[in-house]
């Protein structure tokens, strides 16, 4: 019964692991060199699909009960989700 509490752990499986994890990427990309102008656009096409990964990864968790513990596989379905629809032009 233990997994399938609501989470009591904001810091595991939850959208807070989430946030937390990207703060950490945002705070790498601002510590990086400066880009050229094509390497600037390149991140800002990531920029994006990182906000709907995140946001679908939040709807995931959502959608399954908020249970503990599951944030990476989360994360990485909503990454293929996204890949998915990208793929297909959608």
């Amino acid at each position: 019964m233990g997994n399938n509490r609501r989470n009591a752990d904001p810091a595991e499986g939850s959208r807070d692991a989430i946030e937390h994890e990207l703060q950490n990427r945002d705070e790498d990309n601002e510590a990086s060199t400066s880009m050229s102008q094509a390497e600037e656009n390149r991140s800002g096409a990531a920029d994006e699909k990182e906000e709907r990964v995140r946001r679908r990864a939040y709807e995931i968790w959502e959608r399954e009960g908020g249970i503990q513990g599951d944030h990476e596989r989360h994360w990485e379905q909503a990454t293929s989700e996204i890949e998915e629809e990208e793929r297909l032009g959608s």
